[in-house]
């Protein structure tokens, strides 16, 4: 026994939207084949015909359009209420659902507290070194109480996402002091 595939169908506005979707070159690429699914599906086309045409695994293709179907009502009621929210709500549907992952183990404080510190001179703090390496700086935020443990490969990311390498050299910082 075959199931029925969802029907879709789209005003003027969805389509021209999901088109812009399909051939935007600064859209994502899942955004991309997700959109073309969906114009593809409002056209009629089987899901069979469209995983073979976008060479995708047909279950995929089966996951969007019934995604996008569940939404109908959704998309109805926006276009109504408010229309220019109606792309955020179409790129919100066919963008992938928020994973859960673990919790994070440290506070934003935290992780504020310890790229605050990588930007003080150790030597200002009356430290024998004269930068900070993710061990030492592990050590000191340790030390001081700011978070329990940490690993220095953690130190690092952290201060790699702030887009810190290390704190200034010892030249800088006496040139700042002028």
């Amino acid at each position: 026994m075959s199931l029925k595939a969802v029907e879709i169908s789209l005003n003027e506005h969805e389509k021209r939207i999901l088109t812009e979707l399909k051939n935007g070159s600064h859209t994502p690429l899942h955004l991309k084949k997700r959109s073309e699914i969906i114009l593809r599906a409002s056209d009629g086309e089987r899901n069979i015909e469209i995983s073979r045409q976008m060479q995708m695994n047909r279950e995929n293709v089966t996951k969007w359009r019934n995604r996008y179907g569940a939404a109908s009502e959704e998309l109805i009621k926006t276009e109504e209420e408010s229309p220019r929210k109606l792309r955020g709500l179409i790129e919100n549907i066919l963008s992938d659902a928020p994973r859960s992952g673990a919790p994070s183990t440290f506070t934003d404080e935290q992780v504020a507290c310890i790229i605050a510190l990588a930007c003080e001179l150790p030597e200002k703090l009356g430290l024998p070194f004269s930068h900070w390496s993710p061990s030492l700086l592990q050590k000191e935020v340790i030390s001081r109480g700011i978070v329990e443990s940490i690993s220095a490969v953690h130190v690092g990311r952290f201060l790699k996402g702030a887009g810190h390498k290390a704190a200034p050299s010892k030249e800088l910082a006496e040139s700042e002091d002028r």
